[in-house]
C-alpha cells in the first residue's frame, strides 16, 4: 500500500480553536474552514492545495485512499476532517502521536515540534501563529505561499517521523491505533436526544433540590471535620494528604486537591452536589456530560474519542471531554 501523509490547516481565532472547544465541536461547527492541505505520497515531495471546499474535495479525490495508509500527527483531527468534511476513508490510518506515546511513554512530549527535535529530523515552523483569525480569502499570495511552505514542512516531518517510529513497531499495535482513530473519525452510534433531554431535566431538578438543602447548612460546608463527617454519612471516605507544613496526614478537601475534585464524578448524585456546593461549582458532572451529549446529538452521530496508550499500562484514556 502507498503511504499518504497529510496535514490540514484550518481557520482558528481567539474564541474558535481546539484550545477552546472539542475536536468534534470544532470540525462540525459552521465556522469551520479548511485554509489548505498538504499531501505527500511515499517519498514524493509534498503537494499543497488551497481552494473552496468543492475544489479541495476534487484535489483530495485524486489520491488512491482506498488502497493506502493515511498518516498524520494527531490523526484524530485530520482523519475527522477527511471523513466528515470530504467523505474520504482510507484503507488504513496511522498516527505518529499515538506511536510516539507507546514508544516514549504517555507522559512524554507528544507535539510534532518536540518529537522532530528529539529524533533530529528537522525543525517545525511557526507560520501558523500569523494565521490567527484569518479566513482563506484573507490571505494574500505571499502569505499563502508562506503558509503552504509551513504546511508542507509539517507533512515532510510527519513522514520522516513515521518512518523512524514504524521501524519494528508491532503490526498488532498499528491495527489498534487504526481502530482507535476510526472509532472517532467514522462514528456510527446515534444518540436519542429526547431521552437525554428528559434525563437532563430530571438531573437538574434533583440537583436543585440537593443544592438548596446543602447550601442551607453553611456550617457543614465551611468546616473540614463536619464536611468530612457528611461524606462519611454518605458512605464516602474523605480524601487525605500529607500536610507540607506539619508532615502529618490531613484532610484533602480543597479546590486544588485532585482526589477531592474527583468526587464530582461520584456515582451518588448527593455526593456530587455536596462537593459541588463546597467548591462553588454550579453544575454537577452528570449535568454537564448530559448537556455535552445533547450537543453532539444535534450535530450528528457520536464519535468515540479515545487516547491510545494513555497510561503506562498501555490502556486507553478519555479524550475530547468525554471519558468513554
Amino acid at each position: 500500500m502507498n503511504i499518504i501523509t497529510l496535514d490540514f490547516e484550518t481557520y482558528y481565532s481567539k474564541d474558535f480553536s481546539l484550545s477552546k472547544i472539542t475536536t468534534e465541536e470544532y470540525v462540525r461547527s459552521p465556522k469551520f474552514e479548511v485554509i489548505g492541505v498538504s499531501v505527500k505520497v511515499d517519498d514524493a515531495p509534498a503537494e499543497w492545495f488551497s481552494g473552496t471546499k468543492d475544489e479541495t474535495k476534487r484535489f483530495l479525490d485524486r489520491y488512491d485512499w482506498a488502497n493506502s495508509v493515511a498518516v498524520a500527527h494527531n490523526a484524530m483531527f485530520d482523519m475527522a476532517i477527511l471523513s466528515w468534511v470530504f467523505d474520504i476513508r482510507p484503507k488504513r490510518i496511522a498516527d505518529t502521536m499515538s506511536m510516539a506515546k507507546a514508544l516514549n511513554g504517555p507522559d512524554s512530549g507528544g507535539s510534532l515540534a518536540a518529537l522532530v527535535k528529539q529524533y533530529k529530523l528537522g525543525e517545525k515552523g511557526d507560520e501558523v501563529i500569523n494565521a490567527l483569525g484569518m479566513r482563506r480569502l484573507d490571505f494574500d499570495a505571499a502569505a499563502l505561499r508562506r503558509y503552504a511552505a509551513y504546511c508542507k514542512n509539517d507533512t515532510e516531518l510527519t513522514y520522516k517521523l513515521f518512518k523512524v517510529l514504524a521501524e519494528g513497531f508491532p503490526v498488532s499495535e498499528l491495527r489498534l491505533i487504526d481502530l482507535t482513530i476510526r472509532m472517532f473519525s467514522e462514528p456510527t452510534l446515534e444518540l436519542d436526544q429526547t431521552i437525554l433531554e428528559e434525563h437532563l431535566f430530571a438531573v437538574q431538578k434533583r440537583k436543585g433540590q440537593l443544592m438548596l438543602a446543602v447550601a442551607a447548612n453553611e456550617e457543614v460546608l465551611m468546616s473540614n471535620p463536619k464536611f468530612a463527617l457528611a461524606l462519611q454519612n454518605m458512605g464516602v471516605e474523605p480524601p487525605t494528604k500529607i500536610s507540607p507544613t506539619t508532615g502529618k496526614e490531613t484532610l484533602a478537601l480543597g479546590k486544588n486537591d485532585e482526589d477531592f475534585k474527583a468526587l464530582l464524578e461520584h456515582d451518588d448524585v448527593r455526593v456530587q452536589a455536596l462537593v459541588a456546593a463546597r467548591l462553588g461549582v454550579k453544575s454537577t458532572l452528570e449535568e454537564t456530560r448530559t448537556e455535552r451529549f445533547i450537543g453532539i446529538a444535534e450535530r450528528g452521530t457520536l464519535p468515540i474519542p479515545l487516547r491510545y496508550y494513555a497510561a503506562h499500562t498501555g490502556r486507553w484514556g478519555g479524550s475530547d471531554k468525554i471519558n468513554m
